[in-house]
């Protein structure tokens, strides 16, 4: 064997490696700037302040439209769509609705991140 031959096997092994290894790791995300906004949208819509809710969510979207280009997350891509669901619901005057949505939006922000589970092993408790 040639050492050409040697060198491009190392280096076609490493890059799989290192492509398996990204395809496997977790999305971390950091949700504090969305979270502070979504606290101030709570208040403003239990307030039934629409302008501040429709400034404050017009921010959020576009912290998210941010972090959304960072990484492809179905769970960023469910916080976003709720946003733009409750602001559509302040301009329809429907504080309620929009205030369940943007606590559905905060739950979602908080929730932790769960353990892979390799394989498909189903954890017994």
């Amino acid at each position: 064997m040639n050492f050409k031959h040697i060198m491009m096997v190392l280096l076609l092994s490493l890059s799989v490696s290192g492509m398996v290894y990204a395809a496997g790791s977790p999305i971390n995300e950091d949700y504090t700037a969305l979270i502070a906004l979504g606290d101030k949208m709570l208040a403003a819509s239990k307030a039934s302040d629409a302008s501040t809710f429709a400034i404050v969510a017009t921010e959020a979207s576009d912290v998210a439209k941010v972090q959304g280009n960072k990484g492809n997350s179905p769970r960023l891509q469910r916080i976003s769509t709720k946003i733009k669901q409750a602001k559509k619901s302040v301009k329809a005057g429907d504080f309620p609705q929009a205030t369940t949505l943007i606590e559905e939006a905060l739950a979602e922000m908080k929730k932790t991140n769960a353990a892979p589970q390799w394989g498909g092993n189903v954890p017994t408790e």
